[in-house]
């Protein structure tokens, strides 16, 4: 009977597709037997086959919880869960941020709708190296450069002109046709480990536009109810990174 309500909960588990989550409660009615949650949870924290894709399997409220039987694997599961094109309310080196791969353009366009953003803003974009710029057709001056290496890894978001051609139009949907992008290195080594396996991240204050930044996951479920996934750090109060603009090799400070 066991072994029965196993394949059928693993079976429903592959079938969730890239970019997609359910919970355990999901997992056990889908396998039929809706009060076996705590069976679907025990499973996957137990599974080591790459076949299944547990982490695509959250708690019931869309907390991110633990990975590989351990809560503190949970980053990476975060990480995986954002490469995949999933939006996370999650902590960043600064305040909560509803976060999204800036590389998938269709999460990017989910977070513009839910925090009901000015569509002509651009989202400062969190980097693991100074070697993501390139992704993005940004190529610092030796000045830029040498700026750069000073202020980061640190809270100081700095907004550079995307060079080539390709990359500007291809980047249109982040820079939203105004040919700079802000980005950030951040000194979390939590951030660190997260963006090396899920890529450059655009990182907003987690609120709707105009209204309080949440400081705790409790105060983001009320701006964004069940539409993104939650990574709890507790209460996480401060202000946004200082934003710096080079212009002309003049630094001019936009935001302290």
């Amino acid at each position: 009977m066991e072994n029965n309500l196993k394949e059928k909960i693993l079976s429903q588990v592959k079938k969730i597709k890239k970019g997609e989550v359910k919970s355990y409660k999901q997992i056990a009615k889908l396998a039929g037997k809706e009060k076996a949650f705590r069976y679907v949870a025990n499973l996957m924290a137990k599974n080591r086959s790459s076949e299944i894709p547990c982490h695509r399997v959250v708690k019931n409220d869309l907390i991110i919880g633990g990975y590989f039987g351990s809560e503190k694997n949970s980053w990476k599961k975060l990480a995986l869960l954002l490469k995949e094109g999933n939006v996370v309310v999650m902590p960043t080196d600064t305040i909560y941020g509803i976060c999204a791969s800036s590389l998938d353009k269709k999460s990017v366009e989910k977070v513009y709708k839910l925090r009901k953003r000015n569509p002509k803003k651009p989202c400062i974009i969190l980097i693991s190296s100074l070697d993501d710029l390139k992704t993005f057709g940004v190529e610092p001056t030796k000045k830029e450069f040498e700026f750069l290496k000073k202020v980061w890894p640190g809270k100081v978001s700095v907004i550079l002109k995307i060079k080539d051609k390709n990359k500007l139009k291809k980047f249109k949907y982040l820079h939203r046709g105004i040919g700079t992008l802000a980005f950030r290195l951040p000194k979390s080594s939590f951030l660190a480990k997260v963006l090396k396996i899920s890529g450059p991240l655009i990182a907003p204050s987690a609120n709707i536009e105009g209204e309080k930044p949440a400081e705790t996951i409790n105060q983001a479920r009320k701006y964004f109810g069940d539409k993104v996934l939650y990574y709890d750090a507790g209460r996480k109060k401060g202000k946004p990174s200082k934003l710096i603009k080079i212009v002309k090799g003049k630094i001019e400070v936009l935001r302290k």
